[in-house]
């Protein structure tokens, strides 16, 4: 078995602020808006409807996760705050969750 890379061992055994902060976020997140694949797939589903004709192919849950972070990247350039670091790694979760799970259909129409 071979050791995780410097650093991650002490990030998953103590648990990062940040991460901590972003795994509360997403949770709370999923109480009101419900969990991603549901958000992610409502949202993509009414992006790909109001943009169909100028996307080449239907965007896709984890392409929403990606803009997400995109965007708070952007806010940080601008103005950077505290949460924001919180925002991308909670949306880095759930890319990786959407990512791991099946597209919903009404996503991808």
């Amino acid at each position: 078995m071979t050791s995780p890379p410097l650093g991650i061992k002490s990030i998953a055994s103590e648990g990062s602020p940040l991460l901590q902060r972003a795994q509360t976020a997403v949770k709370e997140r999923g109480k009101t808006y419900g969990p991603p694949e549901q958000h992610f797939s409502r949202t993509v589903g009414a992006i790909n409807n109001l943009f169909a004709k100028k996307l080449k192919e239907p965007l896709t849950l984890a392409d929403w996760a990606m803009f997400m972070i995109v965007d708070k990247v952007a806010r940080e350039l601008e103005t950077p705050h505290d949460d924001n670091a919180t925002d991308i790694a909670g949306y880095a979760s759930c890319l990786d969750r959407v990512k791991k799970a099946k597209e919903p259909k009404d996503a991808q129409q």
